[in-house]
């Protein structure tokens, strides 16, 4: 029991002091946080975008590494830290308004937003380096960048980094606010760059035709073809010097580098022929000798059928050469003639060519205008005469029905007058027989007159007139389309 109490104690005692602590770096916490004054997160999609931002910034900021590594590591450990905080409130979303830590009063969300902002702090002070650096170490920067698109790296390992590290001290002489001295460190650094630029070079493009041409002496090229080897030792010398004074001049090296492959690859065909003469048996060249005459008779026959073999082998290759040149100056002189009268013609046969299509497009576009235009007046034409068709027959109808009932009021009028004349006409008949005179008596028969109808009525003569000339014009129409 006592044993107990001791442990009690003391696991108060620790409580004590950690609680002190603890109230002390939550005090801090807070009086930070209060400090940095950092917008509230409430929601998980205000945070995730806010990530998303940060995340493009930051991820890409590797840049400014050399303008300060103090600074940047600084800024990818807050970094780093405020991405391990968003991962937590990625799997569990309800975190983000939740305390932080026990020892402060911050949330998830305010504690990632603190940390952003610190990062974003140490970020604007590498920008403000990199705006300085890059002008005061213009130069520098320059260097470097070329020094690493030829890989300088791969050809001299050590040389580079020693050069690099020189390169990184200039960024802090610049933050310390010393520009003169960084100026001066600047020239230095320019100067051994500049060494293991041009090595590089040489490197890259001379040391591979300088190892060929070594194992060829090893060989014995020189004794064998001496003239030859000689060319190649001096074309070998004055692209090396060409390289040296020019190393970023692309156009130039790949120049004099071709010029040199060249003499390399003469000086191996002509060592070939030189072995091949030396082991003829018996000193018995003239076999060689009328195998290179026949070479040059296959040449000038294709030139132009002559036979040089009379003369020594030095004035037929001569006579051949200005065989070669006349042909060429002649077909050269009547091919480039002739080829320009056809391309002359085919310019003007393609301008006549233009300008017709061009005619008759515009024609053509007259004509469908024209066109467009008749179908317009047809289609109103139409239009009209179906609208005259559609009153003809509704005034026709109406006429009918005005006739119709007329005609049925006129037959039902007669039996009506019988009836009224019936006891008239039986009083007459009574008095006719009474009366001996033989008086006659007449009455007038009455007469029906039909009623004729007031309306306007519209003339077939008008409506034949009206389609007769819509008819017409459609076929005047009709006629020019397939005409055109």
């Amino acid at each position: 029991m006592k044993q107990y109490f001791k442990i009690a104690v003391v696991a108060s005692a620790l409580m004590s002091v950690v609680g002190c602590q603890s109230t002390n770096e939550e005090t801090t916490a807070v009086e930070q946080t209060s400090e940095i004054n950092t917008p509230v997160v409430s929601t998980f999609e205000a945070l995730q975008k806010q990530y998303n931002l940060d995340k493009t910034v930051f991820d890409s900021a590797a840049e400014f590494k050399i303008y300060s590594e103090d600074s940047y590591n600084l800024m990818m450990d807050e970094w780093n830290e405020a991405k391990e905080i968003y991962l937590e409130v990625e799997q569990e979303p309800a975190l983000i308004n939740e305390e932080y830590s026990m020892f402060s009063s911050g949330s998830y969300s305010a504690k990632y937003i603190a940390l952003i902002k610190s990062a974003n702090l140490q970020l604007d002070k590498l920008k403000t380096y990199k705006n300085k650096a890059d002008t005061v170490l213009s130069d520098a920067i320059a260097q470097m960048n070329y020094m690493q698109s030829i890989d300088v790296a791969k050809y001299y390992p050590q040389d580079f980094s020693s050069l690099y590290n020189q390169y990184k001290a200039l960024f802090v002489t610049v933050i310390e606010e010393d520009i003169a001295e960084a100026q001066t460190e600047q020239a230095e650094f320019l100067t051994k760059a500049k060494v293991i630029e041009i090595d590089t070079s040489l490197t890259i493009h001379v040391k591979p035709l300088e190892k060929e041409f070594s194992q060829l002496t090893q060989k014995g090229f020189k004794a064998i073809a001496p003239i030859s080897y000689g060319q190649t030792k001096a074309e070998l010398e004055k692209t090396k010097k060409a390289v040296q004074a020019n190393n970023r001049d692309q156009d130039l090296i790949a120049d004099v580098v071709a010029k040199t492959r060249f003499q390399l690859d003469h000086l191996k065909n002509m060592a070939a022929e030189v072995k091949l003469l030396k082991a003829v048996k018996n000193g018995q060249f003239e076999q060689s000798v009328l195998e290179f005459e026949n070479k040059l008779l296959s040449i000038s026959q294709a030139i132009n059928g002559d036979d040089y073999r009379d003369q020594p082998l030095r004035m037929q290759t001569t006579e051949i050469l200005s065989a070669v040149q006349q042909m060429h100056a002649i077909n050269n002189t009547a091919d480039l003639e002739k080829k320009i009268k056809e391309l002359n013609s085919e310019i003007e046969t393609l301008n006549g060519t233009i300008e017709k299509q061009t005619d008759a497009r515009a024609n053509v576009q007259k004509q469908v205008l024209v066109l467009t235009q008749q179908l317009e007046r047809n289609d109103n034409l139409i239009n009209n005469l179906n609208s005259v068709i559609a009153t003809y027959k509704a005034k026709e109808d109406a006429e009918k029905a005005t006739v119709n009932k007329e005609a049925k009021e006129a037959n039902e009028a007669p039996s009506d007058v019988e009836k009224q004349t019936s006891p008239a006409l039986e009083t007459v008949q009574t008095q006719e027989a009474v009366k001996e005179e033989g008086t006659t008596t007449t009455t007038d028969n009455t007469k029906v007159v039909p009623v004729e109808s007031t309306e306007t009525k519209v003339e077939p003569a008008a409506i034949e007139t009206t389609v007769n000339e819509t008819s017409e014009q459609v076929k005047t129409t009709d006629t020019d389309i397939e005409t055109k």
